[in-house]
């Protein structure tokens, strides 16, 4: 005889495969029948008296078998895909404080560990050179320390966030807005692979589901749910990560900026978001000082950037060092501030390269690394 755990995994399931059954409709119909199973054995003449839309009163009155859905759950595992809903133990705790908590989760690879630090790292699509190493490079330094790295598996700040934490064997999860047996944006295909193996890959939406615009504002606020801080990376000051961090200041979130440029159109979200109260970034370490606070047995652990030891440097290393920041400078820039000839100049980052502290992006321009 099936154990009730089972089969009332079995009953969500039967509810998840229907996208026209959202939030709200699920309450509707737990207040009125008490129970998934109730739903389940809900007669037509109950379903007409909650004036629910006639596909859906079609769908619950159409009966899938116990049986049946067994051999639809039992494929789908052995495609990768596994299946919980809200009353399992696996599912989630952050996840749980969430006020629309998902009724239920599909997922490939692992679910995040509730015990270990999570950081939300989100920007823009269109991010630039900038804001793809600096996405890299915090969540490198981030996934050194034991922290998850979470994000959307979207193109741009997402991807090389995802990319930074698979370089140092970290942990890294996307929380997608369509179902898992389809890779959206397509390009991204490896890095989809690479996230499941890495960690994993979480959806609300059912098999088949489409990348659909009102998905992403859905799937933002399990981006903000499963994290403990959020750190916007590069954002126009009208985006769609804006939407994860006012879900994430809904919850309670910490919410992280890096600055950039005033004139820079990718970085007026952060500068307004950082106007607005959220903590300005310049290191891995600021975001740790945070966390911290959360997970005491983070207390004493310094990143890379903490570690530096100045004898590795000669002077003129050092000073052409202090002059770099996490922002990219044109060597033209550092002659003028420095009282270094050219031949000195590129001399001294040639060393910082080779010793790994700064590191060549585009044309003439360098940024630190640690």
């Amino acid at each position: 005889m099936m154990d009730c755990v089972k089969k009332n995994r079995l009953l969500w399931y039967w509810i998840s495969k229907n996208e026209g059954i959202g939030h709200k409709t699920t309450v509707m119909l737990l207040n009125a029948f008490h129970s998934i199973e109730g739903v389940y054995q809900a007669k037509h003449e109950e379903l007409l008296k909650l004036n629910l839309k006639e596909e859906v009163i079609g769908y619950l009155n159409k009966k899938y078998s116990i049986e049946e859905l067994e051999n639809e759950f039992d494929h789908m595992k052995k495609r990768g895909i596994h299946f919980i809903c809200i009353e399992d133990e696996e599912y989630p705790e952050k996840l749980k404080k969430l006020y629309d908590a998902p009724w239920f989760l599909y997922y490939r690879g692992e679910l995040p560990n509730d015990n270990l630090p999570s950081i939300a790292v989100i920007g823009a699509r269109d991010c630039s050179a900038y804001g793809s190493d600096v996405a890299y490079y915090f969540s490198k330094e981030l996934s050194m320390l034991g922290i998850q790295i979470i994000s959307g598996l979207a193109r741009g700040v997402d991807g090389m966030a995802h990319k930074g934490a698979i370089s140092c064997g970290g942990k890294t999860y996307g929380v997608i807005g369509n179902g898992l047996d389809l890779c959206y944006p397509r390009e991204n295909y490896g890095l989809y692979q690479e996230v499941n193996l890495h960690g994993g890959i979480l959806s609300e939406y059912p098999i088949g589901s489409k990348a659909l615009p009102y998905h992403f504002p859905l799937r933002n606020r399990i981006i903000a749910a499963l994290s403990d801080g959020i750190l916007v990376v590069e954002a126009r000051e009208k985006s769609g990560t804006l939407i994860t961090v006012d879900s994430g200041l809904e919850q309670g979130k910490d919410i992280f900026a890096l600055p950039g440029k005033l004139t820079d159109e990718l970085s007026k979200g952060c500068n307004l978001l950082i106007q607005n109260g959220a903590k300005l970034v310049l290191s891995p370490e600021d975001i740790l000082v945070e966390l911290r606070n959360q997970y005491s047995s983070l207390l004493g652990v310094k990143t890379n950037a903490t570690l530096l030891k100045k004898e590795d440097l000669t002077e003129m290393e050092q000073r052409v060092y202090s002059l770099l920041s996490y922002q990219a400078i044109h060597v033209e820039e550092l002659l003028v501030k420095t009282d270094l000839n050219q031949g000195q100049l590129l001399e001294a980052l040639f060393e910082l390269e080779s010793k790994q502290y700064v590191r060549l992006i585009t044309g003439q321009q360098y940024i630190r690394t640690l």
